[in-house]
């Protein structure tokens, strides 16, 4: 897939003319007795992975993988070889140019990839967030089955920290699938990365998981180009991402990027760069009268969770804040003070 347009172009274009971006198929809110108030459409271009942080605590912020590795126990390595393949991956000082908000910015540092094979062919190239709990994502399912229930699946914890799971409190054994991956907030429309090629016959491709654990598999395209450039995915309209209850939301969760070579790519060692991965996204909620009750933190949480997706990514995160759910009604306790007393 070629592209005709960059995410800031789309941006722009937000600007003068928002209603082109009105997005057609999703719904606008929920009904309530005193109508929909709700906005229909607020598009974002937000950055959800910009590799200026190191989640990986060894200086290679992803994972570089082969379709040749060698199946090794123990901690993953950033720079392997066998007879078949070699590999390696760092992050690494730099910016693409034409991202001027990293301009002078000492912090900005972008994801290196060397790998090299031995035989043509259809060699595969995976390159994939870390399993750490920056890159995790925690789904419940709304079902049983035998493997949540030999295994006792109560109190489970996707995440390294439990205090970030929202499952690890229930004593209801249910499912629950740990999703690694970059977690995309609103309903995505499209996604972009800079890509910096140096004229190798491979093409790129952007795996992405629905709420339903459905992964959908989209073409950049080829990479045989030098150079910095944008490279972009649409998001058809036909991927789940929102239900009819509130909120309303259900996130897609960018799992991995995945390399493909055919029989007539040569066999040079290839280096190739990623920065700023980008989503265009309509980040409308719904806003209805009560939208404020809470039944307790764990609910408070929930509506909390769109806003704190956006200012994890955000380059001033100061802008979103979240709701303070401290004081969220706790248990059931008896009333004092009540009128007529």
């Amino acid at each position: 897939m070629k592209f005709k347009v960059s995410i800031p172009t789309l941006v722009a274009a937000v600007a003068g003319v928002s209603s082109m971006f009105l997005v057609d198929g999703v719904r606008a809110g929920v009904e309530t007795a005193i109508g929909n108030d709700v906005t229909a459409s607020e598009m974002r271009a937000i950055t959800v992975e910009s590799w200026d942080r190191d989640y990986s605590n060894g200086g290679y912020g992803w994972e570089l993988l082969t379709d040749k590795d060698t199946r090794t126990q123990g901690a993953y390595q950033p720079a392997a070889s066998n007879l078949q393949a070699e590999r390696e991956v760092k992050l690494i000082k730099g910016t693409p140019a034409d991202i001027r908000e990293n301009l002078g910015f000492d912090g900005a540092r972008i994801l290196g990839v060397k790998f090299a094979f031995t035989f043509s062919g259809y060699n595969v190239v995976t390159i994939r967030p870390p399993a750490v709990d920056q890159y995790i994502v925690e789904r419940p399912r709304p079902y049983l089955n035998e493997l949540a229930l030999a295994e006792n699946y109560k109190a489970r914890s996707c995440y390294q920290n439990p205090a970030l799971s929202s499952a690890v409190t229930t004593q209801r054994a249910q499912m629950v699938d740990c999703v690694v991956g970059v977690n995309l907030p609103g309903v995505v429309s499209k996604i972009s990365v800079w890509v910096l090629g140096r004229g190798n016959e491979y093409d790129l491709e952007g795996w992405v998981e629905d709420w339903k654990g459905n992964t959908h598999i989209y073409k950049f395209g080829s990479i045989d180009f030098i150079g910095w450039r944008p490279m972009t995915i649409d998001i058809p309209k036909n991927v789940p991402q929102d239900v009819s209850s509130y909120p309303q939301v259900k996130t897609l969760v960018f799992r991995q990027f995945k390399l493909r070579s055919n029989p007539q790519t040569s066999l040079e060692t290839v280096y190739i760069f990623f920065d700023e991965l980008r989503i265009l996204t309509n980040i409308f909620e719904v806003n209805f009268d009560g939208n404020q009750v809470d039944f307790d933190r764990a609910d408070c949480e929930q509506k909390n969770r769109l806003i704190k997706l956006i200012q994890s990514s955000a380059r001033r995160p100061d802008l979103y804040q979240p709701k303070d759910c401290s004081t969220a009604p706790g248990p059931a306790a008896p009333i004092a003070n009540q009128p007529g007393q």
